[in-house]
């Protein structure tokens, strides 16, 4: 069991005189009539603003990081912190009913969550599921617009899914989320590390402070699953203190269209997954269901019908000589990796059209472009989720980056940009429509639209208006 840092046990102790059957809130927006309102300091809003308000709306108390000098006050050191205990006591601290797995990293923690929850489901294992793409347990699936949800939304999550019979969770950690403690209280038996490249540096400042957010989380669990092969991965396993289980990509593998094949453990593992970007991530989750108890020939057995995961390497359509795939690559290693991954199975013209997101790190954006230059044939900037950034500003930023001799075309809507660059495919092409990978939706401005681009492709290829020779359009 790891220890607990003083600072939790001090909050803790703070918070013993609020009852525990009074819910935890942090959004004054909210109902706060008889509810402890925690005050929290955000990107753009300080909480403790709004202290007074919900004390006349009713609050029972109020929790603080300083002193406001108001009625039923509690002060504490982390208020972030105070969040999230609150919201475990609240529901019956439901992950002390769970075996949790924690999967952070820059890249592949979607697939590895996914192929470790296969695995484990194959074994008997009642999985659950929190991540990018969704909260999931049995046939239930929920949205989540977090990689890990607030703490609030968290514990209530574990406590519906404990309460349905599920046993073990594996759930994706971001670095944010555990600079912002929601996993703060949380013991996981197992943490998996995939990977470290630049990404978040716009909220972390650096690439050391992003690694430090990291490996907080490896301060929380009894078992470390690490990729040795990525430089950070080596400097994390020698300064955890928690028992490790390494893992790398071999030197000999083969790579298929439609599968991969990699030694491992005496016997062979097969992954249903196109390239040798999403190597690593089967070893992970390899390596991480042996942790938590399947034998290696269960994994074996299970691991060649995983089933595909919505987003990455997605194919969305094969036929008449031309091939359309989507994957969430959004950053540069990501999308150099996936490319260098389909250059190697695929021997005809590789396209791939792709945006960067607004408000979000800058530094990557002509660092996307370098890294599609250098594998692609042809190249088509567009938009992603521009939000409240001028579209065209982000796009003059990734362009910048393009080498001179590149390939490329610039069309700023990206379903209009889909439509244009299926049309001109020839025989032997492979389409990559990279950055939004299993999102359903754009954000412009400050609305959310619906953009699937699954969807898209159909209805493109339905329309009538794409020029291919015979073109029936049915997958």
């Amino acid at each position: 069991m790891p220890n607990r840092p003083d600072r939790e046990v001090q909050c803790e102790g703070l918070l013993q005189a609020l009852p525990p059957e009074t819910e935890p809130v942090c959004d004054s927006r909210g109902d706060v009539k008889n509810k402890i309102f925690v005050c929290i300091r955000g990107a753009h809003h300080d909480g403790h603003a709004d202290a007074a308000e919900v004390l006349r709306r009713g609050a029972a108390a109020i929790v603080t990081q300083r002193k406001t000098g108001l009625p039923r006050e509690i002060t504490v050191p982390d208020t972030r912190l105070a969040m999230a205990l609150l919201s475990a006591r609240y529901w019956g601290n439901p992950a002390g009913e769970l075996r949790l797995i924690g999967i952070t990293g820059t890249n592949g923690k979607t697939t590895t969550a996914h192929l470790l929850c296969h695995l484990l489901h194959s074994a008997g294992i009642k999985t659950g599921r929190i991540g990018t793409d969704g909260m999931a347990w049995g046939e239930k699936h929920l949205p989540n617009p977090y990689t890990t949800p607030p703490p609030a939304i968290l514990h209530r999550t574990l406590r519906q899914m404990a309460g349905d019979g599920i046993t073990a969770v594996v759930m994706e950690v971001s670095s944010q989320a555990l600079v912002q403690q929601r996993t703060a209280g949380l013991t996981f038996e197992a943490a998996v590390f995939t990977n470290l490249s630049p990404e978040h540096l716009d909220y972390h400042g650096d690439i050391e402070r992003y690694f430090a957010a990291k490996a907080m989380l490896f301060t929380q669990c009894r078992r470390a699953v690490i990729h040795t092969g990525d430089p950070y991965g080596r400097r994390l396993a020698e300064q955890v203190t928690v028992p490790v289980t390494p893992y790398h990509l071999p030197w000999r593998y083969r790579c298929e269209a439609g599968r991969s094949i990699l030694p491992w453990r005496g016997g062979q593992l097969v992954i249903p997954l196109t390239g040798e970007v999403f190597l690593p991530d089967a070893l992970a989750a390899a390596e991480t269901a042996v942790a938590m108890g399947v034998s290696p020939g269960q994994v074996m057995a299970a691991m060649p019908h995983a089933p595909s995961i919505p987003g990455r390497a997605e194919l969305l359509w094969q036929g008449q000589g031309r091939t359309i795939m989507r994957d969430y690559a959004h950053t540069p290693d990501a999308l150099e990796r996936m490319l260098r991954s389909l250059r190697r199975v695929h021997g005809g013209r590789l396209l791939v059209l792709f945006g960067c997101g607004g408000c979000r790190d800058r530094k990557k954006r002509p660092m996307m472009a370098g890294a599609a230059a250098r594998w692609a044939d042809g190249i088509v900037i567009t938009d992603d989720n521009p939000r409240t950034e001028p579209p065209e500003e982000i796009r003059r930023e990734i362009i910048r980056g393009l080498p001179k001799n590149a390939r490329w075309r610039e069309i700023p809507d990206r379903r209009q940009a889909m439509e244009q660059t299926i049309a001109v495919m020839r025989q032997g092409d492979l389409l990559l429509l990279a950055g939004k990978g299993h999102e359903d939706y754009q954000i412009i401005m400050e609305k959310t639209v619906p953009f699937d681009e699954k969807e898209i492709v159909t209805e493109i290829l339905k329309s009538g208006r794409i020029p291919w020779k015979n073109c029936h359009c049915e997958k």
